[in-house]
């Protein structure tokens, strides 16, 4: 039997992959597919593994789950001994067999040509030989939830194309050379299927989602009509949205779409440096705010600390930049020098230290220290614990369009604890605002602040300096 095991980053994630694999191979060879978690005990896992007693264990490989993967499959080999382990994915991409101990194959590339000939020879008694495979007809591709029972609270997830038109040095997507497309009308008819079953959240996978505006502008309108109770996540490219695909955004149910939109960076260099010299600054710019002011979509900004040519100083006007549109979310994530990407093969042109570990996370380059790293590293928990959970969102709105928003949030970094519970937390932010005296006007900041913590809690969150007297 062929085990087909997908370790995912969260329980509620599911893993099209193994569901491809499963369905493709499923008439011509014995198989099964088992989806975990890294935030499960290994042991649960191999235990779990060692009882279905496989033949051959198939895992996919990415930065977040290497290491347990790692550990995993020792186990596996040595508790089987007899089992063969195969390994696909990202991170064993450019890796050699013998980085991989405990493994016996490494599947280059996409998966789905490579299984059907391998079950198709295991079936037979044949030997197997690894070879070069071409891009896999996505026309083929099965419906991932096939015949599965539909657990509307996980997260789903679908592709409507392959590959990436753009080369970002950091992006492994780059190193594809074309995009290719699912038959529309398959699309379609699939999806509608998820939207009739009632999931929560259906995410698309596609990196590029709008790199066809008028598939693009199908797919979307098919959502509007037929997403009942189903959230839509696209990854898209602001700077080429144009008015026809804003207005099918901007017409839609409210919180339908999410709107993952990589910025990266606004300085001029720093995009030329990466490969993203094709952005249109002041069209992106505009694109983001017609998007936000439209009020119906979700809107998530991605910034990229560590790029080259863009110090401390410099990330922080593009922070500014971004938390002042006033998107719902602002990731501020940190360079990963990936396995295979151009950015890995530039380490001694810009001088870069990483973690030879994944995710590779950049520690200092010659434009940014590491004591500057650390520095937007305690502000990234602030943008995620008080920016993006819109804790005092009307407070910092005030105070942002008086002073830099990274300025504040540097100097409250240092005096309130994100780990704190929340009621701690936000006792500590009310005192650290009162002593910087961003809002001069004690009045105004304690109506803007009773009135966002009552927005979100109880009246007993309130700080005690603000709790409402007899009187009021």
């Amino acid at each position: 039997m062929l085990l087909f095991l997908a370790i995912n980053a969260k329980y509620i994630h599911t893993n099209i992959a193994v569901r491809y694999f499963y369905h493709l191979c499923k008439d011509v060879y014995p198989c099964k597919f088992l989806e975990f978690n890294i935030n499960q005990d290994p042991d649960d896992v191999l235990f779990k593994v060692v009882e279905e007693g496989p033949k051959y264990v198939a895992i996919s490989v990415y930065i977040w789950n290497a290491l347990y993967v790692k550990r995993l499959i020792e186990g596996i080999k040595k508790t089987l001994k007899d089992v063969t382990i195969i390994l696909g994915g990202p991170e064993v991409y450019f890796d050699t067999i013998e980085e991989w101990v405990y493994a016996d194959i490494i599947v280059r590339g996409e998966g789905e040509p490579f299984f059907i000939d391998f079950c198709d020879a295991v079936s037979k008694g044949k030997e197997f030989t690894v070879k070069d495979y071409q891009y896999f007809d996505m026309e083929k591709l099965p419906f991932p939830y096939k015949d599965e029972k539909i657990d509307i609270n996980k997260v789903y997830y679908y592709e409507t194309s392959r590959g990436c038109p753009f080369k970002c040095s950091y992006c492994l997507s780059s190193l594809e050379k074309e995009v290719r497309f699912a038959p529309i009308e398959k699309v379609l008819d699939d999806i509608r299927y998820l939207f009739d079953k009632g999931v929560r959240l259906l995410k698309f996978v596609d990196r590029t989602f709008n790199i066809n505006k008028e598939r693009a502008i199908r797919i979307i309108e098919f959502c509007k009509r037929y997403s009942r109770e189903t959230q839509v996540h696209l990854e898209i490219e602001p700077s080429l949205l144009d008015d026809d695909i804003i207005y099918v955004l901007n017409t839609s149910r409210k919180g339908l779409f999410r709107l993952e939109m990589g910025i990266q960076s606004f300085n001029p260099k720093t995009l030329n440096a990466i490969g993203r010299g094709f952005v249109n600054i002041e069209r992106l710019d505009r694109n983001i705010k017609r998007l936000i002011e439209g009020g119906r979509c979700l809107v998530h900004l991605d910034l990229i600390a560590g790029l080259p040519y863009e110090g401390f100083d410099g990330f922080k006007k593009s922070l500014d930049k971004t938390i002042l549109y006033f998107a719902d979310e602002v990731q501020l994530g940190f360079l990963k020098l990936l396995k295979g990407t151009r950015i890995r093969k530039e380490v001694e042109l810009y001088d870069y230290r990483y973690y030879s570990l994944p995710p590779y996370e950049v520690i200092s380059s010659r434009f940014l220290s590491y004591p500057e790293i650390y520095r937007l590293k305690r502000i990234e928990d602030l943008v995620e614990r008080l920016y993006n959970r819109k804790n005092l969102f009307a407070t910092l709105r005030y105070i942002f369009k008086r002073y830099r928003p990274s300025d504040v949030l540097e100097r409250l970094s240092y005096e309130v604890d994100s780990r704190k519970s929340v009621k701690d937390f936000l006792s500590d932010l009310y005192r650290s605002l009162v002593r910087f005296n961003f809002i001069e006007d004690y009045n105004i900041l304690k109506n803007l602040f009773r009135f966002d913590v009552l927005s979100i809690y109880p009246e007993d969150y309130l700080p005690e300096e603000l709790a409402f007297t007899k009187e009021e």
